[in-house]
């Protein structure tokens, strides 16, 4: 008796052929059941791709969507920053502002003061000339005298005598020192007193402008947000293979980039 070779499930191939008393399949059958296991062999070797299309689809909206949300989040950092230094900026012109009018504050001062030794020794000048001499006192009469006078006639200017340089302050005398008269003392003043104002108008514009950059890194804010609810709406949707949660993610995308269009695109 010929022993026969135990049945083993499905895969029975060789022992069918080895069994001579099994019904035999045609070559054709067998060579077409081969075929077909070798295509599920050959696609289980490949992961499945291309069987669900689904995920594909999905996965490139992620990526096309972490790209968006990067450049979003870019410009949003970009924003916070520029507030911070528009800030600081009108704080500082704020502080230069106020060192300005203190200065200018000193220089009317100091005109003032000048303005009130100059009147004290005019007078000098003018009792000098009313009372009578002290015999022996000629000397140092005459002498005090020209002092007075030339002290007068050196710092005796007007405002529209005096020369300015570039910057708007008066020119240095010859000699190459400040230019105190009175004329000069007060064209200084007022230079100085008119750049404080400037720095004033350029802090507020400083300001406005903070405010307005504030408004574009809000507006940035909800989009990095929207566009990343988006994103995890796609996760969803893989973790559950259902459409509706793709939709919703391309959705929210899109709405989060409309939303920072809108905030970059804000007016003054």
């Amino acid at each position: 008796m010929i022993p026969q070779i135990p049945w083993r499930g499905r895969k029975k191939t060789c022992s069918t052929l080895l069994n001579p008393f099994s019904i035999q399949k045609p070559t054709s059958i067998l060579m077409a059941e081969l075929h077909e296991q070798l295509e599920e062999a050959e696609h289980a070797a490949h992961g499945g791709h291309g069987a669900d299309p689904f995920m594909n689809r999905v996965g490139m909206t992620m990526a096309l969507i972490a790209a968006g949300l990067a450049t979003v989040a870019l410009v949003g950092h970009r924003k916070h920053n520029g507030v911070l230094q528009l800030q600081g900026d009108a704080n500082r012109l704020l502080t230069e502002s106020a060192a300005l009018k203190v200065e200018s504050s000193n220089t009317f001062s100091r005109f003032q003061a000048k303005k009130g030794r100059m009147e004290e020794q005019d007078r000098a000048l003018t009792y000098t000339k009313l009372f009578t001499l002290t015999p022996g006192s000629e000397a140092l009469r005459e002498s005090e005298s020209k002092k007075w006078e030339g002290y007068i006639a050196k710092n005796k200017t007007s405002e529209k005598d005096i020369k300015t340089d570039e910057n708007g302050f008066p020119q240095k005398m010859e000699d190459g020192s400040e230019n105190d008269t009175l004329g000069a003392l007060i064209v200084t003043g007022k230079r100085q007193l008119q750049l404080a104002n400037e720095k004033i108008e350029q802090a507020n514009h400083a300001k406005e402008e903070g405010e307005h950059v504030h408004h574009q890194a809000d507006g940035l804010d909800w989009a990095h947000l929207t566009i990343e609810l988006g994103l995890v709406l796609c996760t969803v949707s893989i973790l559950t293979k259902k459409k509706i949660f793709w939709v919703g993610g391309i959705i929210s995308a899109l709405a989060g980039g409309a939303l920072a269009a809108s905030a970059l695109g804000l007016l003054h």
